[in-house]
């Protein structure tokens, strides 16, 4: 019921403090706000989507592009205010974000988190083995959107300049 209401949709300028407060909210701190804001409003492409629940932004999602295979993206980060996080609202943002990335051309997607929560949207930490990164083990994981974009890859990812502040 709660996501027929939702609208899952790409954020707007007038969107960014509700975004920069679902993040503190989701993470109980500054840290992923000052990451979200500083990669929003950065050099680097970006695919920015939020959960609007009668007006009231209830989740965020981030993509921003990063050096390593072409056309690459990191997901970072995945925020739901908690009050909202039993109704799969970061599951269907997710979903959403992945599908935009493919619509708009993008060939991989790596993220760093639960194995078993992105492994549900087709994230492999064995694809990823081979790529270097700050974030080695089985939490680096990463998404083909192209076949072979990532498997076929040999060297390593670099994240935008942003996480490394976090």
């Amino acid at each position: 019921m709660i996501l027929e209401k939702t609208a899952f949709r790409p954020s707007e300028p007038e969107d960014r403090l509700a975004i920069l407060a679902v993040q503190r909210r989701a993470f109980g701190g500054e840290a992923e706000a000052r990451l979200v804001d500083s990669l929003i409003s950065g050099p680097l492409p970006t695919i920015s989507m939020v959960a609007d629940l009668d007006r009231m932004i209830v989740g965020h999602i981030l993509l921003s592009q990063l050096e390593g295979p072409q056309k690459s993206l990191a997901l970072a980060p995945l925020g739901v205010d908690p009050e909202w996080r039993d109704f799969l609202i970061g599951t269907e943002l997710t979903n959403r974000a992945i599908a935009r990335a493919r619509d708009e051309g993008w060939h991989s997607i790596f993220v760093f988190g639960d194995p078993i929560y992105y492994g549900r949207f087709g994230f492999k930490s064995e694809l990823a083995r081979h790529v270097t990164t700050p974030y080695p083990g089985p939490a680096f994981q990463a998404l083909e959107l192209v076949q072979g974009a990532v498997a076929e890859y040999r060297g390593s990812v670099r994240y935008a300049d942003a996480f490394d502040q976090v």
